[in-house]
């Protein structure tokens, strides 16, 4: 029991604490542009706010907005989606050998899915392989434009197939 709680801790905390930070590098030079409101406003060229609002036209037009690329956007630690990629695939071999184990301790898998390729392993694990690169391509997709949320996406897969290993090792143990 707690060997199995502190496999699911090194699978999951590790990779985060063992990577080096780095900054994301941003093709755009206004990556949030569309999220601001108020863009800068001319009163010459808008005659309807000049008029309804001459004050805050004026304000708005003579106020000197940020610019988004001023301010660095952090991105995710340098080592931290490879460590995330590596947990997934050292994730899946532990998947594939205790759902073997499971199976030929008397249990059956319970994924409809899945459930006919334990009869082949070389099925098994070209399955196994196949949604472990449609996995980490989402994820790359993601980290494009949205760093944090790939390594959460990671986080809660491997977590996943953490608790699907300790589930298919307790099984295989009580028989």
């Amino acid at each position: 029991m707690v060997i199995a709680r502190a496999l699911a801790t090194l699978v999951v905390i590790l990779p985060m604490l063992s990577a080096t930070p780095v900054y994301a590098q941003i093709a755009s030079t206004r990556p949030y542009a569309s999220l601001f409101l108020i863009r800068s406003l001319d009163p010459a060229q808008t005659p309807a706010i000049r008029t309804a609002m001459p004050l805050t036209a004026a304000v708005a037009a003579a106020t000197p907005v940020a610019a988004a690329h001023e301010t660095p956007v952090k991105g995710t630690p340098r080592g931290l989606q490879p460590s995330l990629y590596a947990g997934l695939i050292t994730l899946q071999a532990l998947d594939t050998h205790s759902t073997l184990r499971a199976v030929d301790s008397g249990h059956v898998e319970q994924n409809p899915l899945m459930r006919w390729s334990v009869d082949h392993p070389v099925a098994l694990v070209s399955m196994k392989a196949a949604a472990s690169a449609a996995t980490i391509l989402v994820a790359e997709r993601i980290r494009k434009r949205h760093p944090t949320r790939a390594v959460a996406f990671m986080a809660a897969v491997n977590t996943a197939y953490a608790l699907v290993v300790l589930h298919n090792y307790r099984v295989s143990a009580h028989h």
